[in-house]
């Protein structure tokens, strides 16, 4: 008669995985955790489909780290840990056409690390100290084509100007923005992320 690995605790199941490659224990384990993973990515990725297969891609890395799993240490900071960092590379392959509105940030920065949002509120607060540092005419047509969502034919439009001058605006704010942030000494993964975000 097979083992009952739903009555086991988490311990018990890692180390049935790490030791023994007990498939059904890291079945049990992906039945555990598969509901909060795929809430994690579809908070930041922009479709299901997206979130499904990074459920599916964070567990086939969690298998092949197995030999490796500490199972004396929680389990769920590897495992979002993981997560993250495959939402982020996610992120940087779509370059996911999303606006910069005020949810797409808080998502990104609540989100990607959610035990620990006080970091990701100062990684906001430099993004828009980068935006600050735009000039006024910049930052009026940068700000209507990512956060209103304006087409270059619209600002043109509006503000009376070539759809050219628009652009040459946005490509000009987009050099500053991405100067600002690599020279940060705090810039990492995820303002690159919100950056690509920004460039979309």
């Amino acid at each position: 008669m097979g083992r009952n690995y739903q009555q086991l605790d988490e311990e018990s199941l890692l180390r049935e995985i790490k030791y023994y490659d007990r498939e059904s224990a890291f079945q049990e384990l992906f039945y555990r955790y598969q509901d909060r993973v795929f809430r994690y990515a579809i908070k930041i990725v922009p479709t299901r489909e997206i979130a499904e297969e990074i459920l599916q891609d964070v567990f086939l890395k969690v298998w092949n780290y197995r030999v490796q799993i500490d199972e004396n240490k929680p389990f769920s900071a590897l495992l979002f840990k993981i997560a993250k960092n495959t939402i982020l590379n996610t992120l940087k392959q779509q370059k996911t056409h999303q606006q910069l509105t005020p949810d797409t940030i808080d998502n990104l920065a609540f989100h990607i690390n959610p035990e620990n949002d006080m970091v990701w509120k100062q990684y906001v607060s430099i993004l828009n100290d980068a935006l600050a540092t735009l000039p006024d005419r910049c930052r009026e047509i940068f700000q209507k084509s990512r956060f209103e969502g304006l087409s270059y034919e619209e600002i043109a439009q509006e503000l009376g100007i070539s759809k050219d001058t628009v652009r040459l605006q946005i490509i000009k704010s987009l050099k500053q923005l991405k100067k600002y942030l690599l020279m940060h000494p705090g810039f990492d993964a995820v303002l690159m992320v919100m950056y690509l975000v920004i460039i979309s």
